[in-house]
């Protein structure tokens, strides 16, 4: 993966974090109501994780945005 900030990626998958994490969420709401997710305990985990993902994919975003942006500017330069 190429991330072009100081944001860094926990694990080869991030993407593996955020589900074991609301499978651990999962067993701790027996009815699966949203109240009960609310109110599990690895919720501030959960969360925790869901921010770390999406400030990487923000600054993948931001990363792309750059370069289209630098690509556009250098094609519009005097020459």
């Amino acid at each position: 993966m190429r991330y072009g900030s100081s944001w860094t990626v926990t694990s080869e998958r991030p993407l593996r974090q955020p589900g074991a994490a609301l499978g651990t969420a999962e067993t701790e709401a027996s009815h699966e109501t949203d109240a009960e997710y609310l109110q599990a305990e690895s919720r501030p985990q959960v969360v925790a994780i869901a921010g770390r993902l999406a400030q990487v994919m923000i600054a993948h975003d931001l990363g792309e945005l750059l370069a289209l942006h630098e690509a556009r500017v250098a094609s519009e330069a005097p020459q």
